[in-house]
């Protein structure tokens, strides 16, 4: 037992809270940099302080360390450590706030790649202390802690809309959907106090110069006026009839210009307390209104595809902008006033663009048009040099644009949904933004724009990943998505050995691979069947030697599920709501079994090869014989839609995994409900049966989850950064793959 754990031990219940709490700090009044290093580098203290709820004093602990007049005692690779192991704990901060277990698999996460001796007994010592099983990551599965993303923070639970930073960028605030605003400590964090009143999502924030008042914008169709020093409502303004949809100030803190969906923009005298002006400025809803930098002119934007700017004091219109051809989201002034930058939204049903137009605003004239994004975009911002310009879409990606030149210059992702707001603070070393997806993350800007920039690769497509088969004899995984590219990863080193276009322009939702690992078939997108086949073969990319070689016909659906004998094979398609069966060999359709009420969504065959088992829209679960293409059962569990359906290997149990995130388990002879695991709170859209009466599931509430079906309980958990889209599995059940959201690999194994 090492001297640290020797004194974690020796401590009462009564006094180990404050020993822990003050320990750092003893150890630096001292002087004794050697036993200091050693409890900031060792296990069972981060453990200690985490458990005690100090997870924010840990943090500062290394602050102290490394910022410490005396901290030349420490060694290049020594401060190099610490720095690594507080960036895991402040990244990872949020997850450990629902789970302090997770502790363990954050550091492994992301530090397994990481050589120093220091860091390895880290982790050594963190899996020692792990007594049930757990998922321990083979490979790096997140960025390395020193690349941009400094921290994440998990304030609402909710979609975040609204998000402004106090003039001193000391604090930030937030807005959600429930119309909930909070106050939080930048530095660490921490929050402040949280403000309720609104009724509807929270649109736009705005802070006085002076700290002392908070603007908020609402769906409500209200404004209020918030005293930050007592922490109190003050008024509530009904300016508007319809929705709010942004609020700013001006420099000098008179006058408050708000903007509505009933086509208006709102002039309101803060000094005086009262109405002064409501002009109907477009001819439909105004998105967005800001002013310049000196706030004489406010620029508004709409869905009618224009921008106008309007002299403030004169309350007169000095130019209207055209040049867009779609609905105009919003828009920003460059700090030096010269630019207005907007960004629109186009397209059809779901399938949405965005482009970002930047204009010179006194002439009118078009300077670029930033095409890069695949999603709307929904938020802009400019670094106070006038020289980037960042833009978040409605996929959770930002991208950063040289604004001399026009050119993308870096693109980077932890969201995993639409990016509504990004500030720059003003030294331009850190930008906030927030999300959709409840979270708000604070960057390091200097990894992006700066001399130590992020340098490192990642086991990932470039989107997210729908699908992952293992060969039978467990030599190889392979990948797919919606970038249209099959990989394949050599899993006695977990490094990528190929990549090929499949050339169909369409994504990728399914992989099988024949029992015999000569053929793997690839179901495209809502594609017709197509028998044509096509030889794909695999090269070791350093040596070039021939790895595989698949005869894969494409186009075979959605869902692909081989029989276990690799005579036949069943697929799905888009909008279809039965499956056919196929001949394996000449890849002719043979058989077509009868449909469900909506569309299937997933497909399993047992062990056994007889029968087949189809999920769907209609929240049922259909088992059908094979042979006979007769229906034997209908399971209706009276949940949402069934998104994925696995059998045990025995053959005994139907697993399938709902809307809502709950897993059902069914006798396969009498269709009977055996259990319901709950855990998930989304989609479960992977069930993996394993050995041992263990099932892996996967869920874009992006954790996996390791169940014991003797006792029907989650064994362990293992939380990503985006939803989890697929797993898979090798036969022993030692290795599994899961892809996610970001189109990131995860290799893991099951330890204990």
């Amino acid at each position: 037992m090492n001297e640290v754990r020797k004194w974690l031990r020796s401590l009462s219940t009564k006094n180990k809270k404050t020993a822990i709490k003050t320990k750092i700090r003893e150890l630096l009044e001292t002087g004794n940099f050697p036993e200091l290093y050693q409890y900031l580098t060792d296990f069972h203290f981060i453990k200690a302080k985490i458990e005690a709820a100090q997870t924010l004093e840990l943090i500062a602990d290394y602050d102290l360390a490394l910022n410490s007049p005396q901290s030349s005692n420490l060694t290049a690779e020594q401060t190099k450590n610490l720095r690594l192991i507080q960036a895991v704990i402040r990244v990872s901060e949020h997850i450990l706030k629902k789970d302090k277990k997770q502790l363990v698999e954050q550091l492994w996460s992301r530090l397994v790649d990481i050589e120093h001796p220091d860091i390895k007994n880290l982790l050594t010592q963190a899996k020692k202390s792990r007594r049930n099983p757990w998922l321990r990551p083979l490979t790096s599965s997140f960025a390395p802690p020193d690349s941009e993303l400094i921290r994440t923070i998990n304030p609402h639970d909710r979609p975040i809309i609204a998000l402004t930073i106090t003039p001193d960028e000391k604090q930030i605030i937030s807005g959600a959907n429930d119309g909930t605003i909070k106050v939080f400590n930048l530095a660490n964090a921490a929050e402040i106090l949280t403000f309720t009143g609104h009724t509807k999502t929270i649109n736009s924030l705005a802070v006085t110069s002076d700290q002392k008042l908070l603007i908020s914008a609402s769906e409500d169709t209200t404004i209020k006026i918030w005293d930050l020093v007592a922490k109190t409502e003050k008024i509530t303004l009904n300016l508007h009839s319809e929705a709010v949809t942004s609020v700013v100030i001006t420099p000098d803190d008179k006058e408050l210009i708000s903007s509505s969906n009933n086509g208006a923009i709102n002039i309101y005298d803060l000094e005086k307390n009262r109405d002064v002006l409501t002009m109907k400025a477009h001819k439909a809803e105004v998105t967005s209104v800001t002013l310049t930098p000196n706030g004489e002119e406010i620029v508004s934007t709409s869905n009618d595809k224009t921008i106008k700017v309007w002299n403030r004091k004169k309350r007169k219109l000095i130019t209207t902008i055209h040049g867009h051809n779609a609905e105009i989201l919003g828009a920003i002034v460059t700090p030096d006033g010269k630019q207005v930058i907007a960004h629109d939204v186009d397209g059809v049903w779901d399938v949405f663009y965005g482009e970002i137009f930047v204009w010179d605003w006194k002439t009118g004239e078009r300077i670029f048009v930033l095409s890069g994004h695949d999603d709307a975009v929904d938020s802009l911002a400019v670094t106070p040099d006038n020289k980037y310009l960042f833009s978040g879409d409605s996929q959770g990606i930002i991208k950063v644009w040289n604004l001399e030149t026009g050119k993308e210059i870096y693109t980077f992702r932890d969201h995993s949904s639409c990016v509504n707001k990004i500030i720059i603070t003003t030294d331009a070393k850190q930008a906030i933004s927030c999300s959709t997806d409840g979270t708000i993350k604070v960057w390091d800007l200097t990894k992006i724009l700066g001399e130590e920039k992020s340098n490192y690769s990642q086991i990932s497509h470039c989107n997210e990943i729908h699908t992952i088969a293992i060969t039978p004899n467990s030599r190889w995984a392979i990948s797919g998505g919606c970038e249209m590219i099959v990989k394949v990863w050599d899993l006695t080193n977990f490094r990528e050995v190929f990549d090929l276009e499949t050339g169909n322009g369409e994504p990728i939702h399914s992989l099988a691979v024949t029992p015999d690992c000569k053929e793997v078939l690839v179901g495209c997108g809502g594609s017709l069947p197509s028998g044509k086949k096509r030889t794909i073969k695999f090269f070791n990319r350093k040596t070039r030697e021939q790895i595989l070689e698949f005869l894969a016909p494409v186009n075979l659906g959605k869902f692909i599920t081989i029989a276990p004998d690799g005579k036949t094979f069943i697929s799905g398609y888009w909008r279809d709501f039965g499956t056919t069966i196929w001949d394996l060999e000449l890849k002719e359709e043979i058989g077509y079994l009868g449909r469900h009420e909506e569309e299937v969504l997933c497909l399993a065959i047992t062990p056994d090869g007889q029968k087949v088992i189809s999920g769907s829209y209609d929240r049922t679960v259909i088992v059908w014989n094979l042979q006979t293409k007769e229906r034997i059962l209908t399971l209706n569990a009276g949940l949402g839609s069934v998104y994925s359906v696995a059998v045990t290997p025995d053959n005994k149990y139907i697993i399938s995994g709902y809307y809502h995130g709950e897993i059902m388990i069914w006798d396969l002879t009498t269709g009977e409900q055996v259990a319901m695991l709950k855990g998930h709170h989304k989609y479960v859209l992977e069930v993996i049966p394993l050995p041992n009466n263990r099932i892996i599931s996967a869920s874009l509430d992006g954790t996996l989850k390791l169940w014991n079906l003797n006792n029907q309980k989650a064994i362990a958990t293992f939380y990503g950064n985006s939803g989890f889209l697929c797993c898979a599995a090798t036969a022993n059940g030692e290795i599994i793959i899961a892809g996610d959201n970001f189109g990131k690999l995860h290799f893991l194994t099951l330890e204990n």
